[in-house]
């Protein structure tokens, strides 16, 4: 009975020691990834408190993230670039010049400002590339008003890092370059998964489409389509809800 009491206590210390190490060991990601939790919730606060649509952005080379407001078409198209293509630009604003030619309505280019007459010729070659311009939010915290907003980088000197990224409006997951997750001024958000490692742990970040809810859990999910592909009501799509 001495023995097995010994036992246990020598068990018990083992645990107690190895999971106070790994939470040394692991102090640096679970402050990068807290914080990318809460400034994923202050974004979608700041679409309702707004009315308008939020976004992070988040590139995954130079491991920063940031939070902006958009202003324009609230729909994100199937694989929305970050930032437009200015050479795409410049192809769908000469395409809708060439089918204005001949058009009896030549003001059409002509009326209001350069801007919104760009827009509208990109409109007319089918192209929406101009719909939303977004712009970094002031973070009143840090008492930024002057436009770099909610940047926040990780400590790569730490070994920190994004790992990998499922959004909704993406086919594919990223694991470079850039990618944003969207808020809706009513509360909902686009579905996401967000991943950080160090090189040993990895911490995953939850965005929940129809209530914006945002969630912090320590590991990799066992399969992110769980999370992905889970409708409204709790059951598992054969599509996920926007290739219905």
């Amino acid at each position: 009975m001495e023995l097995m009491i010994v036992l246990a206590i020598i068990g018990g210390a083992a645990f107690l020691m190895r999971t106070g190490f790994r939470t040394l060991t692991k102090a640096d990601l679970v402050e990068n990834s807290t914080d990318l939790e809460a400034v994923m919730r202050r974004a979608s606060q700041l679409a309702v408190e707004h009315g308008q649509l939020h976004r992070v952005v988040i590139d995954m080379d130079k491991n920063v993230y940031s939070v902006e407001v958009c202003e324009g078409q609230i729909g994100i198209q199937r694989n929305e670039l970050v930032r437009p293509d200015e050479d795409a630009k410049k192809r769908a604003l000469e395409k809708g010049k060439d089918k204005l030619q001949g058009n009896t309505d030549q003001g059409a280019l002509r009326g209001g400002d350069p801007e919104t007459a760009a827009k509208r010729a990109m409109a007319i070659a089918g192209h929406h590339i101009a719909d939303k311009t977004c712009i970094p939010v002031p973070d009143p915290t840090s008492g930024d008003a002057e436009g770099k907003g909610f940047i926040r980088q990780l400590r790569v000197n730490k070994g920190i890092k994004f790992k990998e990224i499922w959004v909704q409006h993406r086919d594919e997951s990223v694991t470079k370059g850039q990618v944003a997750v969207y808020f809706f001024p009513l509360g909902s958000s686009e579905k996401a998964v967000i991943e950080l490692t160090d090189g040993d742990e990895t911490f995953s970040v939850l965005v929940y489409g129809l209530t914006g809810r945002v969630e912090l859990r320590d590991g990799v999910l066992r399969d992110v389509n769980d999370h992905m592909m889970k409708n409204i009501m709790g059951d598992h799509d054969a599509k996920r809800e926007d290739q219905q």
